[in-house]
């Protein structure tokens, strides 16, 4: 089983990427650069727009709350104005985000090894993400066992790994893949934070039907180069077998017995499963050119650009991509969607590659201060909306667009336990403590009272079983009907609960019978 598991670990770690070199800039160099970047200074911007058909969206008829969701999502921007990396644990970044045509929202980021500290326009208080307790192999969901052989497995260990291999991985697979089409190199320059460069652009167009016959070139060569794949699998297993303690974290193995190497006709059977993959793939491919609808998704309207400012150095300077997919509009026309398609940009600098960069820090008290990401999924909407400033921004997103102050009690009656019930009379009783779990409200009992207390509406609402006579916020009311208890769960009358909590009351079903009960309201 230690053996197997290795041998699947080599056979997982042998997919990536890359380019030959072009007019004397190794793209090999280029790419594994860019996965090694340390610490470097940046800017940049990504959008992403969602193409509507505006047509079928007025045929859809779709609600205002609706159609303003999708006016949000279907602009998107967010600008990092300074981002400073200055280890893999230390970073900081500051920029904006705008959803549509709503403001943009000022954000800023630092994290500062166990934690990471988020502040947004308009937040009553900075929000907390603590990074304590986790490694990465703890996060990747691996043990370090004990092994005392070798030194302990850490974050450090796989860090240090993960740079061998895709060394060991680029100089294979990246070398390999084929240039696309119309791959150009000249000298140019270009401005990167204000100084203006000497670089080498390298440009590339491709769209979809270009991408695709390049990708198959790809795979054919893979496919027949049994020999490269042998050599590429034999370098990673070296790798993996250096770090005894490591090796054994990643595949699961808490034994003291140590790994044993594959053999040759392992090494080979690795190989044969892999070029029985590729042979796969570029079945699937060529099954999916018969298909009717294939030129409707693979078309020269759907494409990728790419201008990449590249130094002496071979590290990446200056990025402007964008990648468009649009596919014929019948595609998503006959499945009623209203959309056609999608662009995304990223245009990024960078600078003090691989230097010294000190990023922003955060103080103790503002640690001290901060509110806990994690706390934010057990609170209500209306809790979450109360941490900003009304006039701001976010506020106005959160309540008028996103609606998240919106609280619902959902009833069913096919529920066994807590079901709304319809008396004779046609008077509506809903379970008391059902509709306080559901609204985030208390429900206490104390000397034969019970007490409901709604913290959104600060209304205390106390009652007696059996008894019409209610005091909510202290004051005597008459309920139109008197508080029960059916098969020890209380109930009350639903349209009285609903006046002193500020919700609206509705049955929803079809034609025949009506069988949920709603209870709704907007709290900010």
């Amino acid at each position: 089983m230690k053996r197997t598991a290795l041998i699947m670990l080599i056979a997982v770690v042998a997919v990536i990427a890359g380019c030959q070199a072009v007019a004397g800039v190794d793209f090999n160099k280029v790419i594994v650069n860019s996965l090694k970047v340390d610490s470097a200074e940046s800017k940049s911007t990504i959008s992403l727009q969602l193409l509507t058909n505006k047509e079928l969206i007025d045929e859809l008829e779709l609600p205002a709350q609706q159609q303003r969701l999708l006016t949000l999502v279907s602009n998107l921007k967010l600008q990092v104005n300074e981002a400073k990396v200055q280890d893999a644990n230390h970073m900081s970044a500051k920029g904006a985000l705008t959803l549509g045509d709503s403001s943009s929202i000022g954000y800023g980021l630092v994290i500062d090894g166990d934690s990471a500290i988020i502040t947004l326009d308009g937040a009553k208080k900075p929000f907390v993400l603590d990074m304590t307790g986790t490694t990465a192999l703890e996060t990747l969901g691996m043990e370090a066992p004990a092994d005392s052989s070798a030194k302990p497995a850490s974050d450090e260990t796989l860090t240090a790994l993960g740079k061998k291999l895709i060394d060991q991985i680029g100089g294979y697979l990246v070398g390999t893949m084929p240039n696309p089409e119309g791959l150009s190199v000249v000298p140019a320059q270009a401005s990167v934070n204000g100084e203006t460069l000497t670089l080498a652009h390298v440009n590339v167009q491709l769209d979809a039907t270009q991408v695709w016959a390049w990708a198959k070139d790809y795979l054919t060569k893979l496919q027949g180069d049994r020999e490269g794949l042998r050599k590429l699998i034999v370098g990673v297993t070296d790798l993996l077998m250096e770090d005894p303690a490591l090796l054994k974290a990643i595949v699961g193995d808490d034994s003291e017995e140590p790994i044993a190497k594959p053999t040759d006709e392992e090494i080979n059977e690795i190989a044969d499963s892999i070029i029985e993959s590729i042979q796969s793939l570029t079945t699937v491919m060529k099954d999916t050119e018969k298909d009717k609808d294939f030129k409707k998704l693979v078309n020269k309207d759907s494409y990728v650009k790419a201008d990449l400012y590249v130094d002496s150095k071979l590290d990446v300077r200056k990025t402007d991509v964008e990648v468009k997919f649009k596919p014929d509009a019948s595609i998503f026309e006959d499945e009623g969607i209203p959309f056609e398609g999608v662009v995304l940009n990223v245009n990024q600098e960078m600078w003090n590659v691989n230097g010294t960069v000190v990023s922003d820090k955060v103080d103790a008290q503002t640690k001290k201060s901060a509110q806990p990401i994690e706390a934010l999924a057990q609170k209500q909407g209306y809790e979450v909306l109360r941490m900003f400033d009304t006039k701001s921004t976010v506020y106005s997103l959160l309540r008028n667009d996103l609606h998240i102050g919106k609280q619902t009690v959902s009833l069913y009656v096919w529920d066994e336990s807590n079901p709304p019930i319809i008396t004779p009379a046609g008077v509506t009783l809903v379970p008391l403590r059902e509709v306080a779990n559901q609204l985030g409200a208390s429900l206490t009992a104390s000397n034969g009272k019970l007490t409901f207390y709604d913290p959104a509406k600060k209304t205390s609402i106390v009652l007696r079983k059996g008894n019409k006579q209610v005091l909510v916020n202290g004051k005597n009311q008459t309920w139109s009907f008197p508080v029960t208890a059916i098969g020890g769960t209380t109930y009350v009358a639903a349209r009285d609960l609903a006046k002193a909590l500020g919700t609206t009351i509705q049955w929803i079903g079809d034609s025949n019978s009506k069988y949920i009960f709603m209870m709704e309201r907007e709290v900010s």
